[in-house]
């Protein structure tokens, strides 16, 4: 039952936090952003995250506000790091570059998003997971088996989708030099929600085809405004 659990809080955690990106990027943009690597409203890298940092501090017994700050945010760190660099291995793609920012680690990581990491482990660990964790165990086995089962199924299936919207984009990119036939097929629309989610993407074999595509993106948002 404890790895069924464990489902729940992943998916609790990453929905809440695909909702703490989507308001911070769009009070950033000054714009509602649907933000999330997959196209359903969650995050995984927060539910990783969120999940680690619990039982690391449960593991190594932390109950200390100073502690769980330092390492929550190290630890939360770590899988953003680790996530860029799969991100990058798998899909050729990176979502986030914090290069411009002062203090980051090969733009995979900065200091900025550290201690934001850092604050959300304190409100996680002494707030948050004790109410999450009542609810939990409040509900019958039959209901968490349920939820849980639910929660693999529709994590399964974004999975997949999400995996052929980067497919199609790489596919895109790799004919950028056809971009008449493009416009005519509107295939600008398969792609419009993933790259205004993430301004700062980077594909690591067609970034000059990236650049091109995304100013037929703005050139397509502004003609539809004028319509």
């Amino acid at each position: 039952m404890w790895f069924l659990n464990i489902i729940l809080y992943f998916s609790i955690y990453s929905f809440l936090g695909w909702g703490c990106e989507v308001i911070y990027c769009s009070i950033l943009a000054k714009k509602l952003i649907n933000r999330g690597f997959l196209k359903g409203p969650v995050c995984p890298v927060y539910g990783f995250g969120a999940i680690f940092v619990i039982y690391m501090m449960k593991w190594m017994s932390i109950d200390s506000t100073i502690l769980v700050f330092i390492f929550g945010g190290v630890i939360a760190s770590i899988i953003e790091f680790i996530a860029d660099i799969l991100l990058e291995s798998v899909f050729h793609t990176r979502l986030w570059n914090y290069s411009d920012r002062k203090f980051n680690i090969k733009g995979r990581v900065c200091l900025l998003n550290s201690s934001l990491f850092a604050i959300l482990s304190v409100i996680l660990i002494k707030i948050l997971h004790p109410f999450i964790l009542g609810i939990v165990s409040s509900l019958s086995s039959i209901t968490i088996i349920i939820v849980s089962i639910l929660c693999i199924v529709l994590f399964l299936i974004d999975g997949v989708l999400t995996v052929k919207e980067v497919i199609n984009l790489n596919i895109t990119l790799k004919n950028m030099n056809i971009l008449e036939e493009i416009k005519k097929e509107l295939k600008l629309k398969k792609h419009k929600r993933f790259i205004q989610a993430f301004p700062q993407l980077e594909h690591k074999k067609y970034m000059k085809e990236l650049g091109k595509l995304k100013e037929l993106i703005k050139e397509s948002m502004k003609n539809s405004k004028k319509v």
